[in-house]
């Protein structure tokens, strides 16, 4: 079960993140008003992290940035702020994903109160990609553990003077290497 974000809340949030972050096109401010000053659209806004996996998202960031705004439809993306204006004041009864990447965005606590899990791309799962770095890299630190296990088990049958032991243990060595 979802749990509705109240209109209020993102409202409130889209008014300071206006008034708070610095564009560098001023049409997403003007979005970001149209938007605020109408509440029938904002109710089928959500508020989201990776918009451009949805059906309909939109990416804005603030700062100096060469894409400060893109309109994700159907995997398809428009920059064009004529064209998004257009899209969300024509289809204001569907849902609209909006993402909103700003610095230090996790330590706001009016953007926390309204992001809300996307349902096309959850916030739990993990790119594959990044599973198959952290597989190898946990592979290789057991490795290296066992290494220096056996390193350390074969200083110990030198210091006790257990030949077959040590024995054992190099050629157990070898294969790790």
């Amino acid at each position: 079960m979802t749990v509705m974000v109240a209109v209020k809340d993102k409202k409130e949030f889209l008014s300071w993140l206006v008034n708070q972050q610095a564009f560098s096109r001023r049409e997403i401010i003007w979005i970001l008003n149209y938007l605020i000053n109408h509440e029938a659209i904002l109710m089928n806004v959500r508020i989201v992290e990776k918009a451009d996996k949805t059906t309909r998202g939109l990416m804005i960031q603030s700062g100096d940035n060469h894409r400060p705004m893109i309109l994700s439809l159907e995997g398809k993306e428009f920059h064009d702020p004529d064209q998004i204006f257009h899209e969300i004041r024509m289809n204001w009864k569907k849902d609209l994903f909006l993402e909103c990447r700003f610095p230090e965005a996790w330590q706001e606590p009016l953007y926390l109160k309204v992001l809300e899990d996307n349902p096309f791309a959850s916030w739990n799962e993990v790119d594959e990609e990044i599973d198959q770095e952290i597989t190898a890299f946990l592979e290789k630190e057991a490795q290296a553990h066992e290494k220096a296990d056996l390193l350390r088990e074969i200083d110990e049958a030198l210091e006790s003077g257990d030949q077959e032991t040590f024995i054992r243990l190099s050629e157990q060595l070898k294969q790790h290497s």
